[in-house]
């Protein structure tokens, strides 16, 4: 394990890591950083404005870096291929660092990026791509450190990290350059076709969503979301990273607390960021996406499910595009045993200080956007063409039919409410 870790963004170091007692890090700022953004700059993120004091009790920096990580299974078999804990972000990032979201990079102290050695990308075929896909219980975020490719990522879902050349072929990242799609299959729970279903019709209601096909990988359902926070460069160069954070990491808490009920932020801390740091029209955008997860019935909407993009020589966010929604009250979920059980409609998010989406009404989205500062009439103008663009969007979706389905009686029970 490197005694220091520097965190790289957009090519200039910007903070020095060091492992601290209790499975903590120190972070200092690096002049290089200052120099370039300017001290108090939200460029890293809002949450953790570049050189802003980190005295020894505080655990921003720890929270930033460890909402990098993945969660459940993944990190417990990162953390054990890493030699290390589940607890020690440290010793995982110094490890898994070389590839994270947004325009980050963990590098040991005197490496550079692009240093990685062979950078580039092997062509797949689709004898590869079922072998990568299964496994990924093994080697999890299809991480590979005999070909230099050493990603993390947050999440909870199985997910492999991989290229895409131009004819749609699929590519192994190697080194240092970027995979530029996530892959998730289906697992205990089929999740793939219900989340394109989501993603298709929010794109068709107007939302700004990320590119998203779903593949058929030897009879497994695995849905292909291209990643937003990549971006083609020209020349044949690699991506170029573009630089994000989510919603845990902008209101500076850790992971665990990503669900409002465990003291993570509410719909109003996001309004708050948009407002204060971005373009205020995008707090019209929250509403509008808050509106079409309700009308969805996604109750897992939460903190880490909203990011944002950082401008890369500017202190200006924007809202990122919709990414991980899924009808959850249309699961088919089942216990241990076969049984059938319900799906758990308890909100990721309150709204309007409802917490189960079986209940959320359009009253309760209006009073939710009034907190933001959004007026009663402009909200309830808002609420009603999304819920009226998600009914008409419906009879021409294609998709799960049967997702479609619940989708439909759920917007239209909130938008006779």
């Amino acid at each position: 394990m490197p005694d220091r870790l520097v965190a790289w963004l957009y090519d200039t170091p910007v903070a020095v890591l060091t492992p601290a007692p209790d499975f903590r890090i120190r972070l200092k700022w690096r002049a290089e950083g200052i120099e370039r953004w300017g001290l108090g700059s939200p460029a890293l993120s809002v949450g953790l404005p570049i050189g802003s004091p980190v005295g020894r009790g505080d655990l921003r920096g720890l929270d930033f870096f460890e909402n990098m990580l993945p969660e459940g299974q993944a990190l417990a078999r990162m953390a054990t291929l890493a030699g290390t804990r589940p607890v020690d972000t440290y010793g995982i990032l110094s490890v898994y660092g070389r590839d994270c979201a947004g325009a980050v990079m963990l590098l040991p102290d005197g490496d550079v990026p692009g240093g990685a050695g062979d950078s580039g990308y092997s062509p797949m075929t689709p004898g590869d791509l079922r072998q990568v896909i299964g496994g990924l219980d093994a080697a999890p975020l299809a991480a590979a450190p005999e070909r230099g490719f050493r990603p993390s990522l947050a999440g909870f879902q199985r997910k492999a990290l991989l290229g895409r050349a131009a004819d749609g072929t699929w590519q192994l990242p190697c080194g240092d350059a970027p995979s530029t799609w996530i892959l998730k299959p289906d697992g205990p729970h089929a999740m793939a076709a219900n989340e394109a279903t989501c993603l298709a019709l929010a794109a068709a209601c107007g939302l700004t969503v990320a590119d998203a096909e779903l593949l058929d990988v030897a009879g497994l359902p695995v849905l292909a979301v291209r990643r937003y926070d990549r971006e083609e460069a020209a020349g044949g160069a690699f991506a170029r990273r573009v630089h994000q954070e989510d919603g845990c990491q902008a209101t500076g808490v850790p992971p665990a607390q990503k669900y409002e009920e465990q003291g993570g932020p509410g719909l109003r801390d996001l309004a708050s960021l948009l407002r204060n740091f971005g373009d205020p029209g995008d707090v019209t955008s929250l509403l509008r996406r808050t509106t079409f997860n309700a009308a969805a019935g996604n109750a897992d909407a939460h903190a880490k499910n909203f990011s944002v993009l950082h401008d890369a020589e500017s202190s200006v966010i924007r809202l990122a595009p919709l990414y991980d929604v899924i009808a959850t009250t249309a699961l088919e979920l089942a216990d241990g045993t076969g049984q059938p059980m319900r799906a758990d409609t308890q909100l990721g998010q309150w709204i309007g200080g409802q917490s189960d989406i079986r209940e959320v009404t359009a009253g309760n989205l209006v009073d939710e956007a009034v907190t933001w500062g959004i007026r009663r009439r402009a909200a309830t103008a808002v609420v009603a063409e999304t819920l009226d663009q998600v009914l008409a969007a419906i009879p021409e979706a294609s998709g799960d039919e049967r997702v479609l389905a619940v989708i439909g009686t759920q917007a239209g029970r909130i938008s006779r409410s």
